[in-house]
């Protein structure tokens, strides 16, 4: 097995990448640094329940930061992306791109 292979086995061992959904969510804040839940909802289509869950998986592991902040419109809950997952994406991404 090639190191690049082992490598990307090892990164999706973590409980947090191995969910495509998971690895869905931090790769689309690598791109946008934060967005909302609404936004994220709409965007995969699943349903609230499920979305917190990933996202709980994925704070508890330090790869999000989620807060709620007042707007004009109303609350909303703001999800942004940690050092820590910027760090895990850019791990994986260069992975990735030596296949």
């Amino acid at each position: 097995m090639s190191d690049e292979l082992k490598k990307l086995m090892e990164l999706l061992k973590d409980q947090a990448l191995s969910n495509s959904v998971r690895l869905g969510i931090l790769l689309s804040l690598y791109v946008l640094g934060k967005t909302t839940f609404a936004e994220l909802q709409k965007t995969f289509e699943i349903p609230k329940s499920s979305l917190y869950v990933h996202l709980q998986i994925l704070k508890d592991n330090g790869l999000i930061d989620i807060k709620k902040v007042i707007t004009l419109s109303g609350p909303r809950t703001v999800i942004e992306i940690t050092d820590k997952g910027t760090e895990v994406i850019k791990k994986y991404l260069d992975v990735i791109k030596k296949f």
